[in-house]
């Protein structure tokens, strides 16, 4: 009988909300103790959803990696060792709600989607997120005010695709202030994410984002690709 068992885990934190953690482990509780031991994080690590698996636990998690990858290969956080070579870490930049309906669809095939399950923030994590949305909407519109297309060396007229889901596109449109063309609209940035989130339902309380880190281009989120130094 394959023994590989253990739990599936959705962890978030308000650290860095753009990103959740997700991975395997035989003591979920011993996990969360580790990474919640590194002190240069501002906010812990919390569990947001957990599925316990009896069996083939690796191929499972192998599998929701597959998923995501599918959807879109620039949403796992990957850099590059000092030898060059490429490591992929288990960070995911997709909504928590995406990432939960990933391990929803792969429980329903499995049929043991009663061993999925959301947890419920407590009150300390629910007053930490409430104070890390503060922070993250002030960044966000100190950040907004700095980006510049022209900047990142992305040409008017160039194509942009929503992170999650490249069939949603929008094309540069101009720099002063920065906005795309959408559905044969005018939008700066973060309103229209702020519309998209709405329609995938999963808006945050807030309501306020970091246009550039939910649009790709050429495979990398703007607000991953570099200055020029020339401008």
């Amino acid at each position: 009988m394959n023994q590989d068992k253990g739990m599936i885990y959705i962890l978030t934190n308000p650290s860095f909300p753009n990103y959740q953690k997700i991975g395997k482990t035989t003591d979920l509780k011993g996990r969360i103790r580790s990474l919640n031991d590194k002190s240069c994080l501002p906010f812990s690590f919390r569990v947001y959803a957990t599925y316990e698996i009896d069996n083939d636990l690796s191929v499972v998690e192998t599998e929701i990696f597959k998923i995501i990858d599918s959807i879109d290969e620039s949403l796992r956080a990957r850099e590059e060792s000092e030898r060059g070579n490429l490591r992929e870490r288990e960070f995911f930049a997709i909504d928590k709600e995406k990432a939960f309906s990933v391990l929803q669809s792969i429980a329903r095939l499995r049929g043991d989607e009663h061993k999925l399950k959301l947890v419920a923030p407590t009150k300390k994590e629910v007053e930490e997120a409430t104070i890390a949305d503060k922070v993250e909407t002030a960044v966000i519109r100190q950040k907004s005010e700095r980006f510049c297309f022209a900047k990142k060396d992305i040409p008017m007229g160039a194509t942009i695709y929503f992170i999650g889901d490249n069939s949603i596109i929008a094309e540069v449109a101009s720099d002063s202030p920065p906005m795309v063309v959408f559905e044969k609209k005018k939008w700066k940035l973060s309103p229209l994410v702020a519309e998209l989130k709405k329609r995938n339902g999963t808006s945050t309380p807030s309501g306020a984002y970091q246009g550039a880190a939910y649009f790709t281009y050429n495979g990398i989120r703007l607000i991953d690709i570099d200055d020029k130094t020339d401008l």
